[in-house]
């Protein structure tokens, strides 16, 4: 199976580590795939999302009595699928970065 061949799969983003990405902003990066043998592969994609979430409380009284209001929100800023190899009748193979042929494609 084709994930017993993964020692590692990480996207790597170009922003900084602790970078904040706004609405409508571009966010560009790599994948990188740490494999333990070659492998053949038909498709290969990624899927991101972008949410914020807060929550907050808020109180006052009102005469004697204290009143709490609970707020929470949520935004999707986006959900998007990448295809990085689309799915063909061509298969790719994929080499282990000891190979010396790591990045060619038959």
């Amino acid at each position: 199976m084709a994930f017993q061949s993964i020692k590692d799969f990480s996207l790597e983003l170009d922003g900084a580590g602790d970078a904040v990405y706004r609405s409508g902003e571009m966010v560009t990066g790599v994948v990188v795939l740490d494999l333990n043998r070659e492998i053949k592969v038909r498709a290969l994609g990624v899927q991101g999302r972008g949410l914020a979430t807060a929550h907050w409380l808020e109180n006052r009284s009102v005469g004697v009595n204290t009143v709490y209001n609970d707020y929470t929100s949520r935004i999707t800023y986006f959900r998007k699928r990448q295809h990085l190899i689309r799915e063909t009748h061509v298969e790719f193979f994929l080499f282990t970065s000891q190979d010396e042929a790591f990045d060619r494609w038959h």
